[in-house]
């Protein structure tokens, strides 16, 4: 995970999906519902945006990343 601990990263999407290439992850992201932006080491997103689409709420408190920035 990224030094801003609301950043999921490349490698840490990676890792979650079990796939190497970044479309491939980003087709994985895709069906499982998690928005994800384009980064220089491949896809990433936020905690928030994974906990959206798992239809959970937010991991923590401050209004600092939400998943509707990641449109």
């Amino acid at each position: 995970m990224s030094s801003n601990s609301h950043i999921i990263d490349a490698a840490e999407l990676r890792r979650l999906s079990g796939l190497q290439q970044p479309a491939a992850v980003k087709r994985w992201a895709s069906t499982q519902g998690i928005r994800v932006r384009d980064g220089a080491e491949g896809p990433w997103t936020t905690v928030e945006a994974i906990n959206a689409a798992l239809g959970v709420g937010s991991a923590g408190n401050d209004d600092a990343y939400r998943p509707e920035d990641l449109l």
